[in-house]
Protein backbone atom coordinates (compact mmCIF):
# COMPACT_ATOMS: atom_id res chain seq x y z
CA UNK A 1 0.00 0.00 0.00
CA UNK A 2 1.69 3.62 -1.19
CA UNK A 3 0.61 6.66 0.61
CA UNK A 4 0.55 9.98 -0.33
CA UNK A 5 -0.17 13.28 1.41
CA UNK A 6 -0.22 16.04 -1.28
CA UNK A 7 -1.63 19.32 -1.31
CA UNK A 8 -3.28 20.98 -5.17
CA UNK A 9 -2.04 23.61 -6.58
CA UNK A 10 -4.34 26.46 -5.67
CA UNK A 11 -5.14 29.22 -7.95
CA UNK A 12 -1.98 30.75 -9.89
CA UNK A 13 -1.07 34.46 -8.98
CA UNK A 14 1.79 34.97 -11.35
CA UNK A 15 3.36 38.18 -12.11
CA UNK A 16 6.46 37.43 -13.61
CA UNK A 17 7.84 41.56 -13.29
CA UNK A 18 7.55 41.85 -10.24
CA UNK A 19 9.82 38.64 -9.56
CA UNK A 20 12.72 39.89 -12.14
CA UNK A 21 14.92 42.23 -12.11
CA UNK A 22 14.43 44.23 -15.41
CA UNK A 23 18.15 43.36 -16.69
CA UNK A 24 17.61 39.76 -16.75
CA UNK A 25 13.72 39.35 -17.98
CA UNK A 26 12.79 35.79 -18.70
CA UNK A 27 11.17 34.98 -22.10
CA UNK A 28 7.53 35.40 -21.30
CA UNK A 29 5.99 31.73 -20.30
CA UNK A 30 2.36 30.51 -19.46
CA UNK A 31 1.00 28.71 -16.41
CA UNK A 32 1.47 24.94 -17.77
CA UNK A 33 4.28 25.44 -19.75
CA UNK A 34 6.32 26.66 -16.31
CA UNK A 35 4.34 23.67 -14.00
CA UNK A 36 6.42 21.64 -16.85
CA UNK A 37 9.29 23.43 -15.88
CA UNK A 38 9.27 22.22 -12.67
CA UNK A 39 8.34 18.37 -13.23
CA UNK A 40 11.04 18.13 -15.42
CA UNK A 41 13.46 19.55 -12.90
CA UNK A 42 11.72 19.22 -9.06
CA UNK A 43 10.54 15.79 -10.39
CA UNK A 44 13.63 14.15 -11.30
CA UNK A 45 14.85 13.96 -7.91
CA UNK A 46 11.09 13.92 -5.82
CA UNK A 47 7.44 14.39 -5.77
CA UNK A 48 6.66 17.80 -6.41
CA UNK A 49 5.93 19.87 -3.82
CA UNK A 50 2.65 21.91 -3.42
CA UNK A 51 3.02 25.69 -3.10
CA UNK A 52 0.74 25.42 0.35
CA UNK A 53 3.54 23.45 2.20
CA UNK A 54 5.43 26.61 2.66
CA UNK A 55 4.49 30.43 3.18
CA UNK A 56 5.15 33.02 0.34
CA UNK A 57 8.36 34.63 1.74
CA UNK A 58 10.17 31.63 1.70
CA UNK A 59 9.90 30.29 -2.24
CA UNK A 60 12.48 32.27 -3.65
CA UNK A 61 15.21 31.31 -1.24
CA UNK A 62 13.85 27.75 -0.68
CA UNK A 63 14.28 27.12 -4.67
CA UNK A 64 17.42 28.89 -4.50
CA UNK A 65 18.45 26.15 -2.60
CA UNK A 66 17.71 23.42 -4.63
CA UNK A 67 19.32 25.06 -7.35
CA UNK A 68 22.66 25.00 -6.13
CA UNK A 69 21.88 21.63 -4.78
CA UNK A 70 21.33 20.15 -8.05
CA UNK A 71 24.18 22.00 -9.38
CA UNK A 72 26.22 20.69 -6.40
CA UNK A 73 25.50 16.96 -7.16
CA UNK A 74 25.44 17.08 -10.86
CA UNK A 75 27.96 19.87 -11.41
CA UNK A 76 26.24 21.06 -14.35
CA UNK A 77 23.51 23.94 -14.41
CA UNK A 78 21.08 21.58 -13.98
CA UNK A 79 18.55 24.11 -13.62
CA UNK A 80 19.20 26.81 -16.16
CA UNK A 81 19.35 30.36 -15.20
CA UNK A 82 16.87 31.47 -17.40
CA UNK A 83 14.31 29.20 -15.87
CA UNK A 84 14.59 29.74 -12.28
CA UNK A 85 12.73 33.24 -12.10
CA UNK A 86 9.26 31.45 -13.85
CA UNK A 87 9.67 28.80 -10.94
CA UNK A 88 10.08 30.93 -8.82
CA UNK A 89 6.85 33.14 -9.55
CA UNK A 90 4.79 29.71 -10.07
CA UNK A 91 5.54 28.78 -6.11
CA UNK A 92 5.31 32.78 -4.80
CA UNK A 93 1.87 33.85 -7.19
CA UNK A 94 0.45 30.22 -5.88
CA UNK A 95 1.62 29.70 -2.00
CA UNK A 96 -0.10 31.47 1.06
CA UNK A 97 0.80 34.51 2.55
CA UNK A 98 1.33 32.60 5.89
CA UNK A 99 1.01 28.63 7.12
CA UNK A 100 -2.23 28.34 9.57
CA UNK A 101 -1.09 27.87 12.96
CA UNK A 102 -2.03 25.01 14.67
CA UNK A 103 -3.79 24.88 18.03
CA UNK A 104 -2.81 24.76 21.35
CA UNK A 105 -2.13 21.39 23.16
CA UNK A 106 -3.90 22.74 26.39
CA UNK A 107 -6.87 20.50 27.26
CA UNK A 108 -5.40 18.59 30.04
CA UNK A 109 -6.77 15.13 31.68
CA UNK A 110 -8.51 15.42 34.27
CA UNK A 111 -7.02 12.91 36.78
CA UNK A 112 -2.92 12.87 35.12
CA UNK A 113 -0.61 15.00 35.41
CA UNK A 114 2.80 15.08 35.48
CA UNK A 115 5.83 17.10 37.50
CA UNK A 116 9.02 18.20 36.35
CA UNK A 117 12.33 17.24 37.70
CA UNK A 118 16.19 17.97 36.49
CA UNK A 119 18.47 15.16 36.41
CA UNK A 120 22.03 16.49 36.74
CA UNK A 121 23.87 19.32 35.87
CA UNK A 122 23.02 21.47 32.67
CA UNK A 123 25.38 22.13 29.76
CA UNK A 124 26.24 24.83 27.00
CA UNK A 125 24.54 22.68 24.30
CA UNK A 126 22.46 19.73 25.02
CA UNK A 127 22.67 17.31 22.47
CA UNK A 128 21.07 13.98 24.11
CA UNK A 129 20.47 12.30 21.07
CA UNK A 130 19.16 9.06 22.93
CA UNK A 131 18.46 7.01 25.94
CA UNK A 132 17.72 3.20 26.40
CA UNK A 133 16.47 1.54 29.72
CA UNK A 134 19.16 -0.99 30.64
CA UNK A 135 19.41 -3.41 33.67
CA UNK A 136 23.21 -4.41 34.85
CA UNK A 137 21.91 -6.02 37.50
CA UNK A 138 22.93 -2.94 39.52
CA UNK A 139 19.80 -2.46 41.46
CA UNK A 140 17.81 0.71 40.85
CA UNK A 141 17.02 2.10 37.23
CA UNK A 142 19.47 2.53 34.97
CA UNK A 143 19.52 3.99 31.28
CA UNK A 144 22.10 4.28 28.47
CA UNK A 145 22.10 7.70 27.53
CA UNK A 146 23.93 8.65 24.30
CA UNK A 147 25.41 12.12 24.04
CA UNK A 148 26.41 14.01 20.84
CA UNK A 149 27.46 17.10 22.91
CA UNK A 150 30.57 15.08 24.97
CA UNK A 151 30.75 12.19 22.53
CA UNK A 152 30.12 9.90 25.30
CA UNK A 153 27.80 6.84 26.15
CA UNK A 154 26.63 6.80 29.63
CA UNK A 155 25.11 4.93 32.69
CA UNK A 156 22.47 6.93 34.20
CA UNK A 157 21.28 4.90 37.40
CA UNK A 158 19.08 6.39 39.67
CA UNK A 159 18.96 4.94 43.53
CA UNK A 160 16.83 5.96 46.36
CA UNK A 161 18.07 6.58 49.92
CA UNK A 162 15.77 5.09 52.75
CA UNK A 163 13.75 8.07 53.37
CA UNK A 164 13.84 9.72 49.55
CA UNK A 165 11.34 9.99 47.28
CA UNK A 166 13.28 11.44 44.52
CA UNK A 167 15.99 9.60 42.85
CA UNK A 168 19.39 10.36 43.81
CA UNK A 169 21.19 10.27 40.27
CA UNK A 170 24.41 9.09 39.29
CA UNK A 171 26.17 9.16 35.50
CA UNK A 172 29.14 7.10 34.98
CA UNK A 173 31.08 7.08 31.29
CA UNK A 174 31.01 3.87 29.96
CA UNK A 175 32.91 5.26 26.79
CA UNK A 176 34.13 8.30 24.70
CA UNK A 177 33.43 8.19 21.12
CA UNK A 178 32.79 11.11 18.37
CA UNK A 179 29.02 11.18 18.21
CA UNK A 180 27.04 8.18 19.22
CA UNK A 181 23.65 7.79 18.31
CA UNK A 182 22.10 4.90 19.73
CA UNK A 183 22.30 1.80 21.87
CA UNK A 184 21.14 -1.51 22.59
CA UNK A 185 22.43 -3.35 25.50
CA UNK A 186 22.45 -7.65 24.60
CA UNK A 187 24.88 -9.95 25.60
CA UNK A 188 26.72 -9.80 22.20
CA UNK A 189 29.73 -12.77 22.75
CA UNK A 190 27.13 -14.85 24.69
CA UNK A 191 29.20 -14.62 28.03
CA UNK A 192 26.18 -13.83 30.13
CA UNK A 193 27.06 -10.71 30.43
CA UNK A 194 25.06 -7.79 28.59
CA UNK A 195 27.41 -5.55 26.29
CA UNK A 196 26.31 -2.59 24.49
CA UNK A 197 26.34 -1.93 20.88
CA UNK A 198 26.53 1.49 19.64
CA UNK A 199 26.01 3.32 16.19
CA UNK A 200 28.42 6.97 16.19
CA UNK A 201 27.07 9.07 13.83
CA UNK A 202 30.68 10.14 13.16
CA UNK A 203 29.90 14.35 12.72
CA UNK A 204 26.92 15.93 12.77
CA UNK A 205 25.83 17.76 10.21
CA UNK A 206 24.60 15.69 6.82
CA UNK A 207 27.82 15.77 4.67
CA UNK A 208 29.06 12.72 2.48
CA UNK A 209 32.05 12.06 5.11
CA UNK A 210 33.27 8.80 5.93
CA UNK A 211 33.02 9.49 9.69
CA UNK A 212 30.39 6.43 10.70
CA UNK A 213 31.31 3.40 13.00
CA UNK A 214 29.81 0.78 14.66
CA UNK A 215 31.18 -0.17 17.80
CA UNK A 216 30.43 -2.59 20.76
CA UNK A 217 31.16 -2.17 24.76
CA UNK A 218 31.76 -5.47 26.20
CA UNK A 219 31.25 -6.05 29.62
CA UNK A 220 34.17 -7.56 31.47
CA UNK A 221 33.45 -9.92 34.60
CA UNK A 222 34.57 -6.10 36.55
CA UNK A 223 31.73 -4.78 35.25
CA UNK A 224 33.84 -1.97 33.36
CA UNK A 225 33.27 -2.37 29.64
CA UNK A 226 36.14 -2.46 26.49
CA UNK A 227 35.00 -0.90 23.75
CA UNK A 228 35.93 -2.89 19.95
CA UNK A 229 35.35 -1.32 16.70
CA UNK A 230 33.32 -3.82 14.76
CA UNK A 231 33.54 -1.35 11.49
CA UNK A 232 34.01 2.07 10.33
CA UNK A 233 34.93 3.72 7.04
CA UNK A 234 31.00 4.62 6.76
CA UNK A 235 28.93 7.24 6.42
CA UNK A 236 26.88 8.57 9.08
CA UNK A 237 25.70 5.99 10.89
CA UNK A 238 22.01 6.23 12.43
CA UNK A 239 21.28 3.13 14.01
CA UNK A 240 22.49 -0.61 14.52
CA UNK A 241 20.44 -3.25 15.76
CA UNK A 242 21.92 -6.98 16.80
CA UNK A 243 19.46 -9.22 15.71
CA UNK A 244 19.91 -13.22 14.39
CA UNK A 245 18.56 -12.25 11.08
CA UNK A 246 19.06 -16.01 9.31
CA UNK A 247 17.93 -17.75 12.17
CA UNK A 248 21.37 -19.80 12.31
CA UNK A 249 22.13 -18.89 16.56
CA UNK A 250 24.51 -15.91 15.98
CA UNK A 251 23.78 -12.39 16.42
CA UNK A 252 23.88 -10.39 12.64
CA UNK A 253 23.97 -6.67 12.92
CA UNK A 254 21.33 -4.43 10.69
CA UNK A 255 22.76 -1.27 10.43
CA UNK A 256 21.18 2.05 8.89
CA UNK A 257 23.70 4.51 7.20
CA UNK A 258 22.15 8.06 6.84
CA UNK A 259 25.00 9.54 5.46
CA UNK A 260 24.60 12.80 3.51
CA UNK A 261 24.31 14.35 -0.08
CA UNK A 262 24.83 10.98 -2.60
CA UNK A 263 26.43 8.83 0.75
CA UNK A 264 24.01 6.73 2.41
CA UNK A 265 22.80 3.28 2.55
CA UNK A 266 21.18 0.11 4.86
CA UNK A 267 23.00 -3.25 4.67
CA UNK A 268 23.28 -5.76 7.66
CA UNK A 269 26.60 -7.84 8.32
CA UNK A 270 26.55 -11.55 8.99
CA UNK A 271 28.11 -13.10 11.63
CA UNK A 272 30.14 -15.89 10.13
CA UNK A 273 30.78 -17.53 13.44
CA UNK A 274 34.75 -16.39 13.36
CA UNK A 275 34.83 -12.83 14.40
CA UNK A 276 34.15 -11.79 11.22
CA UNK A 277 31.18 -10.49 8.90
CA UNK A 278 29.92 -10.72 5.52
CA UNK A 279 28.60 -7.16 4.54
CA UNK A 280 25.24 -7.56 2.45
CA UNK A 281 23.71 -4.48 0.96
CA UNK A 282 20.26 -4.01 0.96
CA UNK A 283 19.37 -0.09 -0.34
CA UNK A 284 21.79 2.70 -1.43
CA UNK A 285 20.18 5.78 -0.82
CA UNK A 286 21.05 8.70 1.72
CA UNK A 287 18.42 9.55 4.90
CA UNK A 288 17.86 5.86 7.06
CA UNK A 289 17.38 7.39 10.33
CA UNK A 290 16.72 3.93 11.85
CA UNK A 291 16.49 0.31 11.21
CA UNK A 292 14.32 -1.73 13.37
CA UNK A 293 13.83 -5.64 12.70
CA UNK A 294 10.13 -7.03 12.97
CA UNK A 295 8.05 -10.20 11.90
CA UNK A 296 5.72 -7.94 9.48
CA UNK A 297 4.25 -10.60 7.85
CA UNK A 298 3.97 -13.22 10.57
CA UNK A 299 5.76 -16.12 8.64
CA UNK A 300 8.69 -16.44 12.06
CA UNK A 301 10.78 -15.00 9.85
CA UNK A 302 12.51 -11.63 10.83
CA UNK A 303 12.26 -8.45 8.41
CA UNK A 304 13.68 -5.43 8.64
CA UNK A 305 11.69 -1.68 8.49
CA UNK A 306 13.33 2.05 7.96
CA UNK A 307 12.51 5.53 7.54
CA UNK A 308 13.90 7.30 5.25
CA UNK A 309 14.22 11.07 5.23
CA UNK A 310 15.66 13.54 2.78
CA UNK A 311 13.78 13.78 -0.44
CA UNK A 312 12.61 10.63 0.05
CA UNK A 313 10.38 10.35 2.94
CA UNK A 314 9.62 7.02 2.31
CA UNK A 315 9.16 4.24 4.68
CA UNK A 316 10.79 0.57 3.32
CA UNK A 317 10.89 -2.80 3.93
CA UNK A 318 12.51 -5.40 3.90
CA UNK A 319 10.43 -8.75 3.56
CA UNK A 320 13.00 -11.83 4.61
CA UNK A 321 12.78 -14.48 1.93
CA UNK A 322 14.51 -16.81 4.47
CA UNK A 323 17.62 -17.48 2.43
CA UNK A 324 19.62 -14.52 3.39
CA UNK A 325 17.86 -12.18 1.22
CA UNK A 326 15.83 -9.77 0.98
CA UNK A 327 12.52 -8.25 -0.78
CA UNK A 328 12.26 -4.67 -0.75
CA UNK A 329 8.57 -2.77 -0.57
CA UNK A 330 7.91 0.76 -0.42
CA UNK A 331 4.84 1.02 2.30
CA UNK A 332 4.36 4.50 2.42
CA UNK A 333 5.45 7.29 1.28
CA UNK A 334 4.64 11.06 2.25
CA UNK A 335 4.26 12.35 -1.25
CA UNK A 336 6.76 15.67 -1.04
CA UNK A 337 10.07 16.48 0.09
CA UNK A 338 9.14 18.43 2.96
CA UNK A 339 7.44 16.26 5.42
CA UNK A 340 10.22 16.13 7.76
CA UNK A 341 10.02 12.45 8.97
CA UNK A 342 11.28 12.21 12.20
CA UNK A 343 11.40 8.77 14.07
CA UNK A 344 9.60 5.72 13.95
CA UNK A 345 8.41 2.67 16.52
CA UNK A 346 7.06 -0.54 15.78
CA UNK A 347 4.11 -1.66 18.09
CA UNK A 348 0.74 -3.56 18.76
CA UNK A 349 -0.89 -0.15 18.77
CA UNK A 350 -4.04 -1.99 18.74
CA UNK A 351 -3.26 -5.10 20.38
CA UNK A 352 -4.65 -7.30 17.51
CA UNK A 353 -1.60 -9.25 17.16
CA UNK A 354 0.11 -7.86 14.61
CA UNK A 355 2.85 -5.27 14.79
CA UNK A 356 2.10 -1.46 13.49
CA UNK A 357 4.27 1.23 12.46
CA UNK A 358 4.05 4.79 14.10
CA UNK A 359 6.26 7.21 13.26
CA UNK A 360 6.73 11.16 13.34
CA UNK A 361 7.19 13.79 11.21
CA UNK A 362 8.92 17.40 12.51
CA UNK A 363 12.34 17.66 10.73
CA UNK A 364 12.47 21.77 9.49
CA UNK A 365 16.16 22.23 9.70
CA UNK A 366 16.89 21.59 5.51
CA UNK A 367 15.39 24.61 4.07
CA UNK A 368 12.73 26.10 6.11
CA UNK A 369 13.21 26.32 9.63
CA UNK A 370 9.74 27.53 10.72
CA UNK A 371 7.29 25.08 12.36
CA UNK A 372 4.85 23.38 10.32
CA UNK A 373 1.29 22.55 10.40
CA UNK A 374 1.44 19.21 8.90
CA UNK A 375 4.02 17.73 11.66
CA UNK A 376 3.01 15.60 13.87
CA UNK A 377 2.19 11.82 14.56
CA UNK A 378 0.41 8.65 12.54
CA UNK A 379 0.44 5.33 12.28
CA UNK A 380 0.17 2.60 9.77
CA UNK A 381 -2.26 -0.03 10.69
CA UNK A 382 -0.88 -3.56 9.33
CA UNK A 383 -4.11 -5.29 8.05
CA UNK A 384 -2.00 -8.67 7.69
CA UNK A 385 -0.45 -9.90 4.31
CA UNK A 386 2.20 -7.04 3.73
CA UNK A 387 -1.13 -4.21 3.73
CA UNK A 388 -0.93 -1.62 5.87
CA UNK A 389 -4.03 1.47 6.63
CA UNK A 390 -2.59 5.04 6.99
CA UNK A 391 -4.13 6.86 10.30
CA UNK A 392 -3.72 9.89 11.39
CA UNK A 393 -2.76 10.23 15.71
CA UNK A 394 -2.45 14.61 15.71
CA UNK A 395 -0.77 17.49 14.80
CA UNK A 396 2.41 18.42 16.75
CA UNK A 397 4.78 21.23 15.82
CA UNK A 398 8.68 19.97 15.23
CA UNK A 399 7.66 15.98 16.77
CA UNK A 400 11.10 14.20 17.02
CA UNK A 401 10.14 11.33 18.74
CA UNK A 402 7.95 9.08 20.35
CA UNK A 403 7.07 6.55 23.07
CA UNK A 404 4.29 4.15 23.39
CA UNK A 405 3.04 2.81 26.74
CA UNK A 406 -0.40 2.55 28.84
CA UNK A 407 0.14 6.03 30.33
CA UNK A 408 -3.17 6.61 31.75
CA UNK A 409 -3.42 3.11 33.14
CA UNK A 410 -6.93 2.06 31.79
CA UNK A 411 -5.29 -1.32 29.04
CA UNK A 412 -4.89 0.72 25.65
CA UNK A 413 -1.59 2.23 24.29
CA UNK A 414 -0.99 6.24 24.28
CA UNK A 415 1.60 7.68 22.54
CA UNK A 416 3.86 10.29 23.67
CA UNK A 417 5.33 12.32 21.52
CA UNK A 418 8.68 14.93 21.60
CA UNK A 419 9.28 18.72 19.87
CA UNK A 420 12.94 20.04 18.75
CA UNK A 421 11.53 22.83 16.77
CA UNK A 422 8.16 25.15 17.98
CA UNK A 423 7.32 28.37 18.27
CA UNK A 424 9.40 28.58 21.38
CA UNK A 425 8.93 32.49 22.01
CA UNK A 426 5.06 31.24 22.75
CA UNK A 427 4.74 30.08 26.47
CA UNK A 428 1.80 27.98 25.39
CA UNK A 429 3.66 25.75 23.23
CA UNK A 430 4.40 22.29 24.42
CA UNK A 431 7.93 20.24 23.95
CA UNK A 432 5.66 17.21 25.21
CA UNK A 433 2.57 15.84 25.11
CA UNK A 434 0.82 13.00 24.80
CA UNK A 435 -2.33 11.36 22.82
CA UNK A 436 -4.62 9.49 25.19
CA UNK A 437 -6.20 6.13 23.05
CA UNK A 438 -10.10 5.52 23.59
CA UNK A 439 -8.95 1.88 22.58
CA UNK A 440 -10.52 2.22 19.58
CA UNK A 441 -7.95 4.05 18.15
CA UNK A 442 -8.81 7.58 18.28
CA UNK A 443 -6.51 9.83 20.19
CA UNK A 444 -7.10 13.30 22.42
CA UNK A 445 -4.04 15.17 22.71
CA UNK A 446 -3.16 16.14 26.14
CA UNK A 447 -0.17 18.22 27.55
CA UNK A 448 3.00 17.62 29.94
CA UNK A 449 5.99 19.69 29.80
CA UNK A 450 5.07 23.32 28.88
CA UNK A 451 7.70 25.28 27.05
CA UNK A 452 10.50 23.27 27.14
CA UNK A 453 13.09 23.96 24.67
CA UNK A 454 14.09 20.98 22.43
CA UNK A 455 13.44 17.73 23.98
CA UNK A 456 13.81 14.76 21.52
CA UNK A 457 14.85 11.28 23.63
CA UNK A 458 11.72 9.38 25.46
CA UNK A 459 11.51 6.66 27.65
CA UNK A 460 8.45 5.48 29.91
CA UNK A 461 9.27 3.94 32.81
CA UNK A 462 7.78 3.51 36.50
CA UNK A 463 10.42 5.52 38.09
CA UNK A 464 8.62 5.72 41.25
CA UNK A 465 6.98 2.63 41.78
CA UNK A 466 3.81 3.26 41.91
CA UNK A 467 2.55 1.32 38.79
CA UNK A 468 2.21 4.38 36.65
CA UNK A 469 4.53 5.76 33.56
CA UNK A 470 6.88 8.11 34.27
CA UNK A 471 8.79 9.97 31.58
CA UNK A 472 12.75 9.85 30.88
CA UNK A 473 13.87 12.75 28.67
CA UNK A 474 16.57 14.26 26.88
CA UNK A 475 17.06 17.82 25.47
CA UNK A 476 18.69 18.43 21.79
CA UNK A 477 18.85 21.85 21.40
CA UNK A 478 18.82 22.25 17.59
CA UNK A 479 17.53 25.92 18.41
CA UNK A 480 21.11 26.66 19.33
CA UNK A 481 22.30 25.13 17.03
CA UNK A 482 20.26 27.21 14.12
CA UNK A 483 19.76 30.52 15.03
CA UNK A 484 17.96 30.47 12.22
CA UNK A 485 14.57 28.81 13.79
CA UNK A 486 11.89 30.59 15.07
CA UNK A 487 12.14 31.52 19.30
CA UNK A 488 15.39 31.11 19.30
CA UNK A 489 16.84 33.79 21.77
CA UNK A 490 20.51 35.27 21.50
CA UNK A 491 20.77 35.82 25.10
CA UNK A 492 20.41 31.87 25.82
CA UNK A 493 23.79 31.14 23.63
CA UNK A 494 26.30 31.85 26.54
CA UNK A 495 23.85 30.21 28.94
CA UNK A 496 23.42 26.57 30.21
CA UNK A 497 20.47 24.47 29.34
CA UNK A 498 19.08 21.86 31.52
CA UNK A 499 20.38 18.53 29.64
CA UNK A 500 17.98 15.42 31.34
CA UNK A 501 14.88 15.59 32.25
CA UNK A 502 12.03 13.27 34.85
CA UNK A 503 8.29 14.02 33.96
CA UNK A 504 6.97 12.40 37.63
CA UNK A 505 3.26 11.16 36.74
CA UNK A 506 1.02 12.56 39.43
CA UNK A 507 -2.70 10.99 39.76
CA UNK A 508 -5.41 11.65 41.39
CA UNK A 509 -8.15 9.41 41.20
CA UNK A 510 -11.65 10.87 40.17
Amino acid sequence: MRIRIRTAFGSLLIFLSASVAADNQPKPMDTEEIMGLVQQYCGSCHAVPSPALLPKHSWPHVIDAMVELARNQTGTEFIPPEHVPHIKALYYGSSPTALPRLPYVDNEHPSISFTATPIGAPSELPQVAHIQPVDFGRGGRSFLVSDGETGKVTLLEAQKGNNDQVPKWQETPLAKLTFPVSTQAMDFNGNGRLDVLVADLGVLPPVEALAGKVFVLEQEESGQFTQRLIIDGLGRVSDARAVDINNNGRLDLAVAVFGGGQVGEVFWLENLGDGSYKKNTLLRLSGALNLIPADLNGNGKMDLVTLIAQEYEEIIAFINQGDGTFEQMSIANAGHPIFGMTSMKVADLNQNGRPDLIFTNGDAFDTQNDPKPYHGVQWLENLGDLQFAYHDIGRFYGAANLAIGDVSGNGHLDVVASSWVNYWDDPKRQSLIWFENDGKQNFQPRPISGNIKGLVPIELVDMTGNGRLDIITGAFRMDILNPKISGWDVDEQAGRHQRLLMFTQEYDAP
